[in-house]
């Protein structure tokens, strides 16, 4: 396995994207261990964050387990988390890249629902009279 050796600002960079993972992706994941990898110079970051300390390169090259948090973060595809409006995807880039700003926090949008269709979907939860 190769060692990576970060920078601590490279080291933020990890850090600021898996803070911002956590607050706006479903699951849980293993980021229990992100010190000790960083510290190790892993290659392969907890839960399969893989990092590059090149001169010109994104510091985490990939996110196996997210492909497109990282592609909306990394590779500028605004339609890769569809959740994220354009302005909290942009700070989220800033936040995380340049270390710009504040983490986004979810708006938690009031959810329409049709009566109805929730009546038709759920019959068991028709009232009875």
């Amino acid at each position: 396995m190769t060692e990576v050796a970060l920078s601590e600002e490279q080291k933020n960079v990890v850090r600021r994207y898996v803070q911002t993972w956590r607050r706006w992706r479903p699951g849980i994941r293993g980021f229990a261990r992100l010190e000790d990898d960083l510290e190790r110079r892993a290659e392969i970051l907890v839960d399969g964050i893989a990092v590059d300390s090149g001169p010109g390169t994104s510091v985490i090259r990939s996110d196996d387990k997210d492909k497109n948090f990282h592609a909306a973060i990394f590779g500028n595809d605004d339609r890769a988390v569809p959740d994220m409006t354009a302005d909290e995807l942009a700070q989220a880039r800033r936040f995380i890249i340049d270390g710009h700003g504040e983490m986004p926090v979810r708006k938690w949008r009031e959810l329409r629902v049709n009566a109805a269709a929730v009546m038709a979907r759920f019959p068991a939860a028709t009232p009875t009279k």
